[in-house]
Parts: structure tokens; C-alpha cells; sequence
């Protein structure tokens, strides 16, 4: 029987592609963390590591560093799950060797079996085959083995999440409160870590919409945590309405199985070709198209022959400003709700965001942190599309 490694911070997660693919076949192994990880791999001999590259302790990166460099297991083949917002870890992945680098949000248990049984030219053992192998011990009765040997259905993985919604809403209280350096930062980990729980529960439950924006809302936690000069009142603002749609999505997702995956039109307006090009990769990143312009008038006529789902649009252009520009569009059939994020400098950030939000649009800082753009895109889409434009009544910080 092959001997597959498991190793992931998300106890759901684990049980769950720990029952599939010991129904595959295969005798497997679990950590929930990155030093747990490695003190085991030291002395195991598996066939398959299986990585999830964002875990406390020791990440993804690191343990897949030592697999390398441990003689015993330096050649066993690795397939890591990452985020894919986040291109700068699979890419550091990629330099060290992996067999399968796999979008979390995309990946599901029956997938990753087939992943598995390719890479080592094995075929899956049917569950019967499984239940008369030596190696598996019969379970006793659930004392021994609490729940862990029980299915769990999308709806049971659903229900679970209501505890992650729960600390993810009070971490962003104390996150919003707290306006210490030490203290932001510290509720932020928090805020990072439950809403990376939820968005590996959502991808379990096939909830693509909260797969989605949750993955970039990970991103962009993570990010902070890293660049806290970019937490601001934009980002502070972006904060808020992400934890609020993630909780109104996952509502949605237990009433309605397998929401369909988000797909999307973006016009970005802006004369200035670099900060085109950075929204561009926002989106890109998003999993949203995009098209570009950097002329207003332009942007008019794009709009008369094509829809669009939302439009984002720099304040100050010399052909016509943000403003002007949003006061025509408004007048074009089609156009009288799709939401507009405007781009604006932090000067101008807290005067204009009380006029300028009160229509239901949102606003950007410049610099654009991109994968704040990003996550405000998605959010913004999704709330057009459930016909809840406006933002949370939070006050901007």
C-alpha cells in the first residue's frame, strides 16, 4: 500500500481527502502544520507528499525546502496547493521541484485521487479492496475514533463554517478597534487565519464565489501582514465589506448548492499606462477579463456596443475627469447600476469617499495595492449581481 503525506493546517480539509483517498487505496498520513510536518517526515518513508503551502509555524515553502534537502526523501515526488492569488509562492515552489502545483480554491478530494494515481502510475482500489487490506484497522466504535471516520456532506462542511464566520467577524472587530501597530497586526493574523479556514472549507463545498473572494481576501491579509504600510483607510474599508459579503455568501451557499463560478466583464479607464497595466494583472489575478482604454471618450463608445460589469475608473484625466465621466455612463442603457470603483490619491481619499460612496461606488488609494483591487472588483461584481450595491455602514477609519 502506498504511503501518502498529508499536511494541512485545516482539520475538515484533512478528514475529508484522508477518507478519499484511503477509499483510493492508499495508507495515509496527516500533519497540521509545517513543524509537525517535518519532525514526522524525518523518520517516515512516504510514496507522495501532498502540501499546502500556507500553514503556521513552518510554511509550505519551508517544509518543501527540507524535503529537498533530506537525503532519505529529496526525491519524493510533492504536489503543493496554493493560493492563486498569491504567484510569488508558486513560484518559489517551482524552483524547488514539485510534481502537481494546484490551485486550493479549484481542487477537490475525487480530483487530487486522479492527480495521485498519475503521478504514481497506480490505479484506485475500489473501498471494498480498500476494507480487506491488513494495514487498515477496523474502527472499534466512536470512541475510539470520534467522527473522524464519518462522511461529511457539502452541507455538513457548510454548517461548520458558522463557527469560522463567528471569530473571522469578531477578529475584524478587534481589528477595526485596535489602532496600535502591534495590535493591528496581531488581530490581522487572526483575520488571515480564519478566513483562510473558511475559503478551504468553501473549495470543499464547491462554493466557488466564496472560494473566490475569500482566496484573494487571504491574499490580501497576508500581504498586509507583511507590507503593513498599506493598511490605511481604503484597505480598512475593503476589510469590512469582505467580511460582510463572505458572510452573506456562505448564507447563500446553504441554501443553494454549487453557485456557479464567477465570470466577468472589466473596463479600466485610466491615461496613465503603468497603473493600467497593474489593474490589469488585479484582474487577471481575479479571474476577471479585462479591457482598457485610456481615454474617456473612448471608454463611452466601448460602453454603447458592450456590457460591462463594472468599471473602474481613475479621478483626474485630462480629457475628462473620473466624476464627468461616471455622470455619461450612467446615462447609457444597461449602465444606471453596474458599479464603478474610482482610483484617487490618499489626499483625497477621506473628503471624497462621504460625497462619493453615498451613490453606492467605491474608491481606491493610490498607490493601488493590487490585490486590494482585486478583492474589491470581485466584491463588487458580487454585490451587483445579488442587487446589494451599497457598502457596509462602516465609518471610514
Amino acid at each position: 500500500m502506498k504511503k501518502i503525506f498529508l499536511v494541512d493546517d485545516d482539520p475538515i480539509l484533512l478528514r475529508v481527502y484522508k477518507q478519499k483517498l484511503a477509499s483510493g487505496g492508499f495508507d495515509v498520513h496527516t500533519a497540521a502544520d509545517g513543524l509537525e510536518a517535518v519532525r514526522t517526515l524525518s523518520t517516515g518513508n512516504p510514496d507522495l507528499v501532498i502540501l499546502d503551502l500556507m500553514m503556521p509555524k513552518l510554511s509550505g515553502v519551508d517544509v518543501l525546502k527540507f524535503i529537498r534537502s533530506h537525503p532519505k526523501i529529496a526525491k519524493v515526488p510533492v504536489i503543493v496547493m496554493t493560493n492563486a492569488f498569491m504567484s510569488d509562492q508558486a513560484r518559489a515552489v517551482n524552483t524547488l521541484g514539485v510534481a502537481r502545483a494546484i490551485v486550493k480554491g479549484d481542487c477537490t478530494p475525487a480530483l487530487m485521487l486522479e492527480i495521485i494515481c498519475q503521478i504514481l502510475g497506480v490505479e484506485s482500489s475500489p473501498p471494498g479492496d480498500v476494507e480487506s487490506e491488513p494495514e487498515t484497522p477496523a474502527i472499534a466504535d466512536e470512541a475510539t475514533v470520534p467522527e473522524a471516520a464519518l462522511p461529511m456532506s457539502p452541507e455538513d462542511i457548510l454548517e461548520s463554517t458558522r463557527a469560522t464566520l463567528s471569530a473571522l467577524r469578531a477578529a475584524h472587530q478587534e481589528f477595526f478597534r485596535d489602532d496600535t501597530p502591534a495590535g493591528r497586526a496581531h488581530h490581522l493574523h487572526q483575520l488571515y487565519k480564519q478566513v483562510h479556514h473558511l475559503t478551504s472549507n468553501a473549495a470543499l463545498a464547491q462554493c466557488h464565489q466564496v472560494s473566490l473572494l475569500g482566496g484573494a481576501f487571504e491574499a490580501m491579509t497576508y500581504e498586509l501582514l507583511d507590507k503593513p504600510q498599506f493598511i490605511n483607510p481604503s484597505t480598512i474599508r475593503t476589510i469590512a465589506s469582505a467580511v460582510d459579503m463572505l458572510a452573506v455568501l456562505m448564507e447563500d451557499a446553504r441554501q443553494t448548492q454549487n453557485p456557479e463560478p464567477l465570470t466577468a466583464q472589466v473596463l479600466i479607464v485610466d491615461d496613465d499606462p503603468l497603473a493600467l497595466r497593474i489593474a490589469q494583472v488585479a484582474m487577471g489575478r481575479a479571474k476577471l477579463n479585462s479591457r482598457s482604454t485610456e481615454r474617456p471618450l473612448e471608454a463611452l463608445d466601448m460602453m454603447s456596443t458592450a456590457q460591462y460589469d463594472l468599471i473602474l475608473l481613475d479621478v483626474e484625466m485630462p480629457q475628462m475627469t473620473g466624476f464627468d465621466l461616471c455622470r455619461k455612463l450612467r446615462g447609457i442603457p444597461g449602465y444606471e447600476t453596474i458599479p464603478v470603483i474610482y482610483v484617487t490619491s490618499h489626499s483625497h481619499f477621506e473628503s471624497r469617499a462621504k460625497s462619493i460612496l453615498a451613490g453606492g461606488n467605491d474608491l481606491i488609494a493610490k498607490p493601488v495595492f493590487p490585490i486590494e483591487l482585486a478583492v474589491k472588483s470581485v466584491l463588487h461584481i458580487l454585490k451587483h449581481r445579488r442587487g446589494t450595491i451599497g457598502l457596509p455602514a462602516e465609518p471610514v477609519a
